[in-house]
């Protein structure tokens, strides 16, 4: 009790000097002095607090206004040769659109369309195409790095909110091995890799793991993904990275597309080999339980435009066909794949689920207009999405 009396003492003389040489007299109160004590050290601590918390989480994303990016992406959009190279749908108001143009210079320039319950805004022109993701019950557009890698060069996020367009500068983080609930994954961004997107902190990373193409989540928030080297692996996991189940599904073909029904039960996995003639469908199995045990599909079709659509029912609807001829859908059932009836016209592409189901067209060489199904395909419903 003594000696911290005595230190107590040392450091209340020291502290009555420092505060005269401030200008306040050495009469003050001690209670009055502890006082100023404690309201400096708190200064301190906080501005200590908020350095170290931006050292470690980096710089707070950069809003930019359209308008300052770049040249507005009206005339992509509106160009006489303008094409639609991705879509994704949320709802049947509330999609994304990625549009290219071609035609009026040496260099494609690129921009997208986002819809959101009615109100549309156009992303500014980027030099590379962008990339359109579902972000839970939104649709955004990453304009990702003209490099190929997430290096140095830019990302850009780009939303339409209850405030109006957003455009901004995404922060890349270290790779890791896991990753988050309401993080996308998508091996869009980056060619042969899989990038975690966080839209809440806009951020983006590698996701290190041996899976680097077809990535899905389903509803129960298990992931799956295809990976293996002159092979075809289907990997998954319950806890974002932690742990990975795996299984061998193909062991001589490396390229394969993934489809999982919403409810994780029923996937479809395709693997294909590269010719003279494109892709070729080299296998395709299915599963209804969950990856436990797989089928080999009879009779799929000789080439597929996209990855098949997994239903929930144990059922599958995929666009394809033979090189050189108009795409068809085919439903597989019971093991089996064989034309199915509903057909919209020149579909190119085939996206969504049971409940809304879309892909754009290709009348004349030239993807303007997108469909959609409500019914599975028994009927459809056209638009220009821009």
């Amino acid at each position: 009790m003594q000696r911290l009396r005595e230190v107590l003492d040392r450091v209340y003389r020291r502290l009555v000097d420092l505060l005269e040489r401030c200008g306040l007299p050495r009469s003050m109160p001690p209670l009055l002095v502890l006082g100023v004590l404690a309201v400096v050290t708190s200064l301190v601590l906080a501005v200590l607090a908020a350095t170290g918390h931006r050292g470690e989480t980096g710089a707070d994303p950069v809003v930019i206004s359209p308008a300052a990016a770049g040249r507005p992406g009206n005339a992509v959009v509106n160009a006489s040769r303008a094409q639609v190279l991705s879509m994704t749908m949320v709802t049947r108001n509330r999609w994304a659109a990625g549009w290219s143009d071609c035609t009026s210079g040496p260099n494609c320039k690129y921009a997208a369309v986002i819809d959101r319950d009615g109100a549309r805004a156009t992303a500014p022109e980027w030099p590379v195409p962008y990339v359109t993701l579902k972000s839970g019950n939104e649709a955004i557009a990453i304009a990702p790095p003209r490099e190929g890698t997430l290096t140095g060069d830019t990302t850009m996020m780009y939303q339409l909110t209850y405030d109006g367009p957003l455009l901004t500068r995404m922060r890349y983080r270290l790779s890791t091995s896991t990753f988050q609930r309401g993080e996308i994954l998508s091996d869009r961004i980056v060619p042969g890799r899989i990038v975690v997107v966080n839209p809440q902190e806009s951020s983006v990373r590698m996701l290190d793991t041996r899976g680097t193409r077809s990535p899905v989540c389903d509803r129960t928030s298990r992931c799956w993904v295809l990976g293996g080297i002159g092979r075809t692996d289907v990997l998954w996991t319950d806890d974002g990275g932690r742990t990975w189940g795996t299984r061998a599904l193909d062991s001589h073909n490396q390229l394969g597309q993934l489809a999982v029904s919403p409810n994780g039960r029923t996937l479809v996995m395709t693997a294909v080999t590269v010719g003279d003639n494109g892709q070729t469908v080299a296998s395709m199995r299915i599963s209804t339980d969950r990856g436990g045990s797989w089928r080999t599909v009879d009779h799929p079709p000789p080439a597929l435009n996209t990855p098949p659509l997994a239903f929930d029912d144990g059922t599958a609807l995929m666009l394809g066909g033979r090189g050189g001829e108009r795409p068809r859908l085919y439903r597989v059932r019971d093991g089996a794949a064989n034309l199915d009836r509903g057909y919209p016209g020149d579909l190119a592409d085939l996206e969504g689920d049971a409940q809304l189901m879309y892909g754009f067209e290709v009348p004349k060489r030239r993807t303007t207009e997108v469909v959609l199904s409500t019914d599975q395909g028994k009927t459809w419903t056209k638009f220009a999405p821009r």
